[in-house]
């Protein structure tokens, strides 16, 4: 009776299965936090490139693959059925009625590929130095990144043709060029970030409008102004400590100027204005005064951020070059301080051998870190990650949006 009962548990084991089941939720959330990691840390790794004026490098993932394998294997033991013979005298092996020997083993293989390619391509760089238009502009500003923010990256650099005066230029390169004129060129002695403060303060932003050009939609944009952004953007100013009408004094000479064109205006006619000759800047007009505003590349933005990490972490003497208004010097020895839109007013924070790190990498034996609390510079992650995407071709990279530029 024993040995019945070893026999049939004895293939009760070896018949049983074990189900080994791959959670997909856990190994997809670990990849994808995986991957963001990657991506932010290959970002990063660039900025501080273009700090030391290093070539930069881009791959990227196309896919990932992973897997688990598991194999398990069960045999039935060895045994003797039946009495023992007589005098303990057996035919073969020991005199035992069950004979276990190694009957289980398993193993397991868990393994992660993915394809690393570099985007080193005619028409990666075709598109990545291509200087950004207005449609790219707007997708940023619908996404309610701070108008501020974006015109700091975007803009290389504002011309202002006044009728009866030399054109007045500014273009913000720290530490060599502030982008302040002289007072022989502009009385005011006005600098960037002056143009760029009251380009926001009024309200100057992107609108969008889609005409039927032969039964095909055609996307238009153009720079207007809005009021109640401009209302809004007043409103922060004023809370930061520089009044909106301080601002707004250094622009005494438009006054008597509206701010034209409005957004949604009705003198708009996008499919005339698209049959004209378009410049490679973005023009716009308050009264007799043009202004011509230069964009930068997706490479210039990354150019002009590395910049100003190397300001930041090198803290260089103030280098007061003769066209920087007297009097101004100590606020323009300062990177970029935003006024709207971004609870962190610094344009970008980058420290050494830091800790608490939202991202992190290392270069030329040196740590660098992004701090956690460095809302604005995550901000930026987020939007070059996305203007990388937008820039490139489908081919370039493993996902791109749809994007269709009317230029």
């Amino acid at each position: 009776m024993f040995r019945s009962l070893v026999a049939i548990a004895s293939i009760a084991v070896t018949v049983g299965a074990c189900a080994l089941v791959d959670p997909v939720d856990s190994r997809s959330d670990t990849i994808g936090r995986s991957l963001t990691k990657a991506r932010n840390e290959a970002i990063f790794l660039n900025l501080i490139r273009a700090s030391q004026n290093y070539p930069l490098d881009f791959v990227t993932i196309a896919n990932v693959t992973p897997s688990l394998s598991n194999t398990s294997s069960l045999t039935l033991p060895s045994f003797l059925v039946g009495p023992g013979l007589p005098n303990g005298n057996v035919l073969f092996g020991p005199a035992r009625d069950v004979v276990f020997g190694d009957s289980a083993s398993t193993s397991t293989a868990i393994s992660t590929n993915f394809n690393l390619s570099t985007q080193e391509t005619s028409n990666f760089y075709d598109g990545f130095l291509k200087p950004v238009d207005l449609q790219v502009v707007n997708y940023f500003v619908r996404q309610n990144y701070s108008r501020e923010l974006l015109f700091w990256l975007f803009i290389d650099s504002i011309e202002v043709d006044i009728r009866g005066r030399p054109s007045i230029g500014s273009r913000y390169d720290p530490p060599r060029d502030y982008g302040c004129n002289r007072r022989t060129v502009d009385p005011e002695e006005r600098c960037f970030a002056d143009f760029v403060q009251i380009a926001i303060g009024e309200g100057l932003t992107v609108e969008e409008t889609t005409v039927q050009n032969g039964g095909k939609p055609t996307i238009y944009n153009r720079l207007c102004f809005n009021p109640i952004l401009a209302r809004d953007a007043q409103y922060e100013m004023n809370g930061t400590g520089r009044s909106w009408s301080e601002l707004h004094a250094r622009f005494s000479d438009m006054e008597n100027y509206p701010f034209k064109p409005l957004c949604g205006g009705r003198d708009w006619n996008p499919v005339a204005d698209a049959n004209k000759r378009q410049p490679d800047f973005f023009p716009f007009q308050v009264g007799n005064i043009r202004f011509k505003i230069l964009p930068r590349s997706a490479y210039g933005v990354f150019k002009f951020l590395g910049e100003m990490i190397k300001v930041q972490l090198e803290n260089p003497e103030p280098k007061v070059v003769p066209f920087i208004p007297l009097g101004r010097e100590t606020e323009l020895e300062q990177l970029p301080v935003l006024l709207t839109g971004e609870n962190d007013p610094n344009l970008i924070t980058v420290v050494r051998n830091g800790g608490g790190c939202f991202v992190h990498t290392w270069f030329e034996n040196t740590d660098y870190c992004v701090p956690v609390g460095a809302d604005t510079t995550k901000s930026i992650f987020s939007l070059l990650a996305q203007l990388i995407a937008i820039q490139t071709s489908a081919s370039d990279l493993s996902i791109t949006p749809l994007v269709r530029v009317i230029q």
